[in-house]
């Protein structure tokens, strides 16, 4: 343990855990009854598999209205997986836009926000930009300038709100998947500063350990972190997502968390300006 220890540098991650009891998966307080999204637009990038496509099959059994599903890869399987859920909870069939997009290009990313206008008039009330790329942990030197590159375009690029605990360690070797879920954190902050007068939420979170086709790259020795189930995730985005959390604006929430104990202490956040990066003294 001492070894993992040293490896990944936790340095607050610990206490950040620890603010409240912590949940492996979903739990009642969190998990949709099929009004929480009702009459919503939901985007969800990274769709066609992991936490993506948990998320928009959640989606549909919270009552989503409008789904949008962008991937590079095949989305025939998350509509399905929609449609499925849907009918097995006795809610309508949500209208699922499937969109192919490569969040690295720009090209890509405008012709399905054109799609996006054009099939549900514009209206979007949920962005959830999950896709997100985890280089092989190797050490600056070591690593592809390419490699190591595509992690921040991927995971900066466009309007993030999914980061990860690894925002808050120095793993080594994990330079560039760190750093860039740093830059998401900060980036939620600016967007929070600079559209508050268009009465904007955003909000980053820690969707937990989950065992994805990206963790492929996470090294042998911390595999036994990945014991989340991704529905957590996904429903921790749904309820933060249907409703209003004005309180939680620009902060990092960890979807471990027990969601009705950090509400009870929304006061405490506030007044102390916890979950964004600073310097203390």
């Amino acid at each position: 343990m001492a070894d993992i220890m040293d490896f990944i540098r936790p340095t607050n991650a610990f206490e950040l855990a620890a603010f409240a009891k912590n949940h492996h998966d979903t739990y009642q307080f969190i998990e949709p009854i099929g009004t929480e999204l009702s009459g919503k637009s939901i985007l969800i990038t990274g769709a066609s598999k992991g936490i993506g496509r948990a998320t928009a099959v959640r989606c549909a059994k919270a009552g989503c209205a409008r789904i949008a599903v962008a991937a590079r890869s095949s989305l025939e399987g998350v509509i399905k997986e929609i449609k499925d859920e849907a009918a097995k909870c006795g809610i309508q069939t949500p209208h699922i836009l499937p969109l192919r997009m490569d969040v690295t290009s720009d090209e890509s990313v405008k012709a399905a926000s054109q799609n996006f206008e054009a099939t549900f008039g514009g209206k979007l009330d949920i962005l959830v930009n999950n896709a997100g790329y985890l280089p092989e942990f190797k050490t600056v030197i070591e690593s592809d300038p390419t490699e190591w590159w595509k992690a921040w375009e991927v995971n900066t690029k466009t309007v993030i709100n999914l980061s990860s605990i690894g925002a808050h360690t120095l793993s080594y070797g994990a330079s560039s998947y760190q750093t860039s879920r740093f830059a998401n954190v900060r980036l939620n902050e600016f967007l929070a500063r600079e559209y508050e007068d268009d009465e904007l939420i955003a909000i980053s979170i820690h969707p937990g350990g989950i065992k994805t086709d990206m963790a492929a790259n996470f090294p042998e020795m911390l595999h036994f972190s990945l014991a989340d189930e991704p529905t957590l995730p996904a429903d921790t985005i749904i309820w933060l997502a249907k409703e209003r959390r004005n309180w939680l604006n620009g902060r990092f929430v960890w979807s471990n968390w027990d969601l009705e104990e950090v509400e009870s202490k929304q006061d405490l956040i506030v007044e102390n300006d916890l979950f964004k990066f600073r310097m203390t003294g």
